[in-house]
């Protein structure tokens, strides 16, 4: 990223292969714009954090002249993206690198032909990938160039995205494989036409398959569209209701699934349609409400997508009763408190609730005795540091785990999380403290040890 900062909002054009620029730039959570200039055409891409805005398919950009050069610029606005087609960033990606020259993805991979890769857990989450995986599911080191056949598009994919990561190859390895490149032809153009004639191939195949049953198409609609992560998001919203998108989406699912649309369905399908026709119906009505729509983006803040009435209710009751157990934590009923905050996270596995029962469980720290000490310390600790891999914490919480570092004498651990404050607030005084005095009695600790090993 270091040497396109210079390029971003300056009139100077980058020379680089576009997959690359844009893989780098969404790497870094780049909200702007990139304007295309290729064979005297120019036309923008939109970025704003995991989405893409275009005119242009993916496959005219995994196509462009190789003296395309691009401008970068990091303002936009929601005027640039009116009537620009909106894409997920990765699946962009992805169809970019899918229509790219079989010759351009290999030269980038070639040098990398005898190493290794292994893909990341993240890779699995996404849907458009997932059949491509299945050739590598439960490998933890993959080798590159038998993987190149058929594969070598996703490896790119994989690797520019940074879902996967290289794994260099030993001596023995490496020759191995150098024995079987020097056999291979995978570079050569007899390869290049072989994969034409399988394209050509599959396209005959799925011109022959197309007229797909009926029930068939509605199974592949459920799927799609049972897959929504929130109220909004099932009528083509983002966080707010519009009447006119939702309507219009509300309609088509209708026209997919109504009763009418399910005879000649096996009754597994007709029951999917009719319960998902439901859930559709009460998720509109349950929008429309200004007040109730209100009133879910705020809840939808605190503890994430909500899907169904159902939920609505459920979060609302626990919202009522994290309010009870803040209160009651006022008022210095610590345990109370803790118990109300333990029973949300148990049934909403909010990482805020854990971190707050934790916070008031600290308050009755100094009646604890030393037994009470040991186990509870380490309670809290591994809770704080489970809160850590899916939240940051509060610094509240962050001085408590490093003092829980101390008592446990794990002396490196605590650094580092004083370490991570005074990154934050370089002037807090409290950290800087409590980092010298952890420092003064491990080395006082490993002096004395030192002296009782000599003697």
């Amino acid at each position: 990223m270091d040497f396109i900062s210079p390029y971003i909002n300056s009139e100077k054009k980058l020379h680089i292969r576009f997959e690359k620029l844009f893989a780098l730039l969404s790497s870094c959570d780049f909200s702007g714009k990139i304007t295309v200039f290729s064979g005297g055409e120019t036309f923008p891409v939109i970025l704003a954090s995991d989405k893409v805005w275009s005119d242009n398919q993916p496959n005219s950009l995994g196509n462009l002249s190789k003296s395309a050069v691009f401008k970068v610029e990091s303002t936009i606005n929601e005027v640039m993206k009116k009537g620009m087609k909106e894409y997920d960033g990765r699946e962009f990606l992805y169809h970019i690198i899918l229509n790219m020259p079989r010759e351009r993805v290999l030269e980038v991979l070639k040098p990398y032909a005898t190493e290794f890769f292994s893909i990341k857990p993240d890779a699995a989450k996404l849907p458009f990938v997932r059949e491509e995986l299945k050739p590598f599911v439960g490998q933890k080191k993959i080798e590159i160039f038998s993987s190149l056949k058929k594969s070598y598009r996703v490896i790119y994919f994989l690797l520019i995205s940074q879902l996967a990561v290289l794994l260099p190859s030993t001596d023995e390895e490496k020759v191995k494989i150098t024995e079987k490149l020097n056999k291979s032809d995978i570079f050569s153009e007899k390869a290049a036409a072989e994969e034409v004639a399988e394209k050509k191939k599959t396209e005959i195949n799925s011109e022959t398959n197309q007229k797909i049953s009926e029930e068939d198409e509605i199974k592949t609609f459920l799927n799609a569209n049972e897959r929504y992560t929130d109220v909004f998001q099932l009528f083509g919203l983002k966080d707010k209701f519009d009447d006119k998108i939702a309507r219009r989406e509300y309609i088509k699912i209708m026209q997919k699934i109504h009763p009418d649309k399910l005879v000649g369905v096996s009754p597994n399908t007709a029951i999917r349609a009719k319960e998902f026709l439901q859930l559709t119906g009460e998720c509109y009505e349950l929008i429309r409400d200004p007040e109730v729509a209100a009133d879910i983006e705020y809840l939808m803040k605190k503890y994430g997508p909500i899907k169904s009435k159902s939920e609505y209710l459920k979060i609302k009751e626990y919202d009522s009763a994290m309010m009870k157990a803040t209160a009651l934590a006022k008022i210095g009923s610590y345990e109370s408190a803790a118990k109300v905050f333990d029973y949300i996270y148990r049934e909403t596995k909010n990482p805020s609730a854990l971190e707050q029962k934790n916070l008031v469980l600290w308050k009755l720290a100094p009646r604890w005795n030393k037994l009470e000490k040991a186990d509870k310390y380490k309670e809290i600790r591994d809770d704080l540091v489970k809160i850590s891999m899916v939240k940051e914490l509060s610094f509240e919480s962050m001085y408590i785990l490093a003092e829980i570092y101390e008592y446990l004498e794990d002396i490196a651990d605590g650094l580092k999380i004083l370490d991570a404050i005074l990154k934050a607030r370089p002037d807090d005084f409290k950290a800087a403290g409590m980092k010298k005095r952890m420092i003064y009695y491990n080395n006082l600790k490993n002096n004395i040890n030192s002296e009782n090993s000599k003697k």
